[in-house]
């Protein structure tokens, strides 16, 4: 099956959002309202990233399942387990340091759940997996009228409890991923998914808030739509440039780079911090810290450029 480089462009977008939007997070405490993200009861540019790779990881598992139809159950079963277990030791392993709690639930954590979840879901027709969007954001609505939704309160993208509901976000990924496949972006199918989608969006934006915080139903599906909307931007561009270069070649490794990120960047910041006693997010002037992670995002770009000259060399 031939590569879909719309995917490794759109997945590289997101990372290098997450990572920039993550780094700034922790370095500066006056940034703007435009590069502030994870407000409680607000929403920001840098709320979307996470969704977005959340998306695109939908549509990649859909082509991750294709190239494995033909195996065995327990083979499947095997590969499954492995990059499920692989996920969660990663993300458990920064949960200290990513969601300020130790084996709390992070970004990692919670792409290893929904994958899960999704490969258990993949053989569903994609109307009952509509439905079942329908039925996890009408589901929200019992947690409000019960006084239930504090069970988000305090725990960093809401907690284990948030996952359910960032679920509809892969399973859109996954349905279209399907299509995309053998009919490509444009056609019947996903416009209708989409069409639900919106319809959705707007009924539950007069009932919800947008929080991503407590993922709450509007914001979820507002996060689709978004990540629908660049997905096609990127698609489109696809067609009129071969790659997207390093930033394709990251969007192959993201895990790797994420776990960089900590590993060069934010497990040494947290040990200073507590060497010095001082708090995150640092005192820096915001202007400096966009300068600061940029030049991380850089450093990122150049060793993705090493690597790819190492694997072509080999």
């Amino acid at each position: 099956m031939e590569r879909n480089h719309a995917i490794d462009a759109f997945r590289g977008c997101a990372i290098i959002g997450m990572i920039f939007f993550t780094l700034l997070l922790r370095l500066s405490s006056d940034l703007p309202d435009l590069l502030r993200h994870n407000v409680w009861g607000t929403v920001h540019i840098g709320d979307f990233v996470l969704p977005m790779f959340l998306f695109v990881s939908g549509i990649s598992l859909a082509y991750y399942l294709e190239k494995r139809k033909d195996i065995s159950r327990q083979v499947f079963l095997k590969e499954v387990t492995k990059r499920f277990g692989t996920l969660a030791l990663i993300g458990l392993s920064l949960s200290f340091f990513s969601a300020s709690g130790f084996l709390h639930m992070d970004e990692v954590m919670l792409n290893a759940l929904l994958f899960l979840l999704c490969v258990i879901l993949a053989r569903f027709d994609w109307k009952i997996l509509l439905g079942l969007i329908c039925a996890i954001n009408v589901s929200y609505l019992g947690l409000v009228y019960f006084n239930l939704d504090d069970i988000f309160i305090g725990y960093y993208l809401g907690g284990y409890p948030a996952a359910l509901y960032y679920l509809p976000i892969m399973i859109t990924g996954l349905i279209l991923g399907k299509q995309v496949m053998t009919q490509g972006l444009w056609n019947k199918r996903n416009t209708i998914t989409m069409g639900i989608i919106a319809i959705l969006f707007l009924v539950f934006l007069f009932i919800t808030p947008l929080n991503k915080m407590t993922a709450t139903p509007s914001f979820i599906l507002l996060s689709i739509l978004v990540s629908y909307l660049l997905y096609v931007i990127i698609e489109w561009i696809t067609r009129e440039v071969t790659t997207f270069g390093q930033i394709e070649n990251l969007g192959k490794k993201p895990l790797r780079y994420w776990i960089m990120t900590y590993v060069f960047i934010l497990i040494p910041l947290w040990f200073y911090v507590e060497y010095t006693a001082q708090e995150l997010p640092l005192n820096i002037f915001w202007p400096f810290a966009i300068l600061i992670s940029g030049g991380f995002l850089i450093l990122l770009w150049f060793l993705t450029y090493v690597s790819e000259y190492i694997h072509v060399s080999n």
